[in-house]
């Protein structure tokens, strides 16, 4: 067969019109008749609830210590997201409730789930779902069942966690609680021990309290020391100079006794006795005084040398003992410093567990779901079915009969045509 033109494929098109009508309508009526008889209509029923996600709480930085954030990472209320809850719905939990309380055993689970649509209202905290069924009293009933059951489900899901929780953290804390009871005696015994740290530390302070003394004491026997022997070299110096003996030169008239009696005995005249010189030797006062002196600051010297010597002993002797004690110290120190820490560690966490086992037991009988999920408003059976689509049906009809019918009557003319 040649090419049509298009002149030609509407002439054909004309003359085979009421074809086309006819197997139009009949596709149209057969539509309306399968969409009106024979398929059941369906309903859909719709509830929507209000989500209040759960987030980990912000704990206030008081609260909070070494081992509260491990704690609370097994203790806390799952984080749950709008998105968490709407694939939570149709848990088989929830499928199965619906099918005991709605009499449905022979159903299987999945095709009650095939009723069931859960949507998220973007922008919003709002969750809607949407049961279908060719009753629409079902539909509704089955619609508030699930919400009911499911704000149930999510309660006893948080619950099941919070008692999986609380017997962790109660295994945890028993266990902390012993282990802080032997490091607490542990404690108690090295602080009964004598020589603690305390003591110990008492016992170099006064040390080095001494030690300072004996040094200030050292210093001022030095300076007096140095005096004394500058004092020394001066006495020394000045008795250098100093005469031991006194001579002094007279005549016999000095001494009016002595003349008179050799006046006496020899008759010698006042001018022979003037005549005559006498020597007189004495000893000198000044360098009695001075070497008395020079003794007195050579006894002290001597008594500042011994007693630099003797405190620089001291010194030396209580600069080991301060070594010793400091040693001492250092060790009882550090080992004092590893208890008091575990200790400390040991009764953070058992505090840790303590509070987070008082919050489980809250999560216990806390219903989350109620608190989390309102049912903003509940399904009411429908009045118009959403399936079928009558006029979409028809309109789809309308069309695959004008295909057909199209495919008809180019088919027929191309059959006459081969004829001739």
């Amino acid at each position: 067969m040649e090419e049509l033109s298009l002149r030609e494929a509407i002439e054909i098109v004309i003359k085979g019109k009421w074809i086309i009508a006819a197997v139009t309508a009949i596709c149209i009526v057969i539509s309306l008749i399968i969409s009106v008889f024979v398929i059941d209509p369906v309903y859909e029923a719709q509830t929507m609830l209000m989500i209040s996600p759960i987030k980990k709480s912000e704990a206030q930085a008081e609260d909070i210590n070494n081992f509260s954030p491990l704690v609370d990472a097994i203790s806390r209320y799952p984080e749950m997201s709008i998105d968490t809850y709407r694939e939570q719905v149709k848990a088989p939990a929830i499928l199965q409730y619906i099918r005991d309380e709605m009499n449905m055993k022979d159903v299987p689970l999945s095709k009650i789930a095939s009723k069931i649509s859960v949507n998220a209202i973007k922008n919003t905290n709002l969750l809607t779902i949407s049961v279908t069924d060719v009753n629409p009293d079902i539909a509704a009933q089955i619609a508030n069942l699930v919400s009911e059951r499911f704000t149930k489900f999510v309660s006893e899901t948080n619950q099941k966690q919070a008692v999986s929780s609380a017997e962790f953290i109660e295994n945890q804390m028993q266990k902390e609680k012993e282990n802080m009871e032997k490091l607490s005696e542990e404690y108690k015994n090295f602080l009964s021990q004598p020589r603690g740290p305390e003591e110990v530390k008492m016992e170099l302070d006064s040390k080095l309290l001494k030690i300072t003394e004996y040094k200030t004491q050292l210093s001022q026997i030095k300076v007096d020391e140095n005096a004394t022997r500058a004092s020394v070299n001066s006495a020394r110096s000045l008795i250098g100079k100093t005469p031991q003996k006194l001579i002094t030169d007279s005549t016999l008239l000095t001494d009016e006794l002595l003349s008179g009696v050799i006046k006496e005995k020899t008759g010698l005249t006042s001018e022979d006795l003037a005549n005559i010189k006498m020597s007189t030797e004495q000893i000198n006062m000044i360098y009695v005084e001075l070497s008395n002196m020079l003794n007195q600051l050579e006894v002290q010297l001597s008594n500042l040398e011994a007693q630099r010597m003797n405190i620089e002993q001291v010194i030396q002797e209580c600069q080991k003992e301060i070594e010793n004690l400091q040693v001492e110290y250092a060790e009882k120190q550090q080992e004092y410093d590893i208890l008091k820490l575990d200790l400390d560690l040991s009764k953070e966490a058992y505090n840790a567990y303590q509070q987070k086992y008082k919050e489980s037991m809250i999560m216990q009988s806390a219903e989350i779901g109620k608190s989390s999920i309102v049912i903003v408003s509940e399904a009411i059976p429908p009045i118009n079915p959403v399936a079928p689509k009558k006029v979409l049906n028809v309109a789809i009809a309308g069309v695959l009969g004008i295909g057909i019918s199209f495919a008809i009557v180019f088919i027929r003319e191309y059959l006459i045509r081969s004829k001739k």
